[in-house]
């Protein structure tokens, strides 16, 4: 309850526009089927904070519940944007699986840009480590989001993580499509979302899809189709394997 309540405070437009340099705010409380079939429950947060006319920081906090726990994840993402519809930077990000001892931490590279007023790609590529048996694991993914109209938007993701150790060996792919539903004028919106997870190779695992909604809360700039207003994605390429019981 605290943690929401600070999001909302320094969320609001009257914040964003302090002498703080916070810039936007949002927030996502919802539910995404796990490779079971089970409805997870998933809560997340980030804050956008100008440093500079050119540089900015973004604050991610975030949580999952899994069958074997929930998992609790802080990202941070240190960019630039020197010109209207450009945006990169680094990321690094640390994730823990509550009442077990199992942390695993990623950091890389990422980028936004702006195809048109609505369309907007971004990229990103990195690498991490696990200390539950000294997994190693690269990634790497791909988004597309465009404003079908004022109000909806339609964004499309593609998400690979290779794990290449001597006694486990697969490759995460993860597929998303995600319609998301704001009235003009509002800080609420709502969202529905599919996910197509697969975990190929030697200790590969079944394919399945997976369905999801909720709601979401912006303020300040943030929600637009725009590279000034759209958060950096965070994907966490050990959750799967927690999810699934590997981890």
């Amino acid at each position: 309850t605290g943690l929401i309540a600070f999001a909302l405070i320094i969320g609001t437009p009257a914040m964003a526009g302090s002498g703080l340099g916070i810039e936007g705010a949002a927030l996502s409380f919802g539910a995404l089927q796990d490779e079971t079939g089970d409805m997870q429950v998933r809560f997340s947060t980030s804050v956008d904070v100008a440093i500079t006319a050119a540089h900015g920081l973004q604050g991610d906090l975030s949580f999952q519940d899994t069958s074997g726990g929930t998992i609790g994840r802080l990202a941070g993402h240190l960019y630039m944007d020197p010109v209207p519809g450009q945006k990169y930077g680094l990321f690094l990000a640390l994730s823990d699986l509550d009442g077990r001892s199992l942390t695993w931490g990623d950091f890389g590279v990422e980028g936004q840009f702006a195809l048109s007023d609505v369309t907007v790609i971004e990229g990103r590529a990195g690498l991490g480590r696990a200390d539950s048996g000294s997994l190693d694991y690269i990634f790497g993914g791909l988004s597309l989001a465009h404003a079908i109209s004022p109000d909806i938007t339609l964004e499309a993701s593609l998400d690979l993580a290779e794990f290449d150790e001597a006694d486990f060996r697969t490759t995460a792919v993860d597929a998303g499509l995600r319609v998301a539903y704001t009235p003009e004028n509002s800080h609420w919106g709502l969202y529905a979302e599919v996910v197509h997870s697969d975990l190929t190779g030697r200790d590969g695992t079944p394919r399945e899809t997976r369905i999801g909604a909720g709601v979401t809360m912006t303020f300040g700039r943030a929600g637009s189709v725009t590279t000034a207003g759209r958060p950096f994605r965070d994907y966490d390429a050990v959750a799967g394997l927690v999810r699934r019981g590997l981890r």
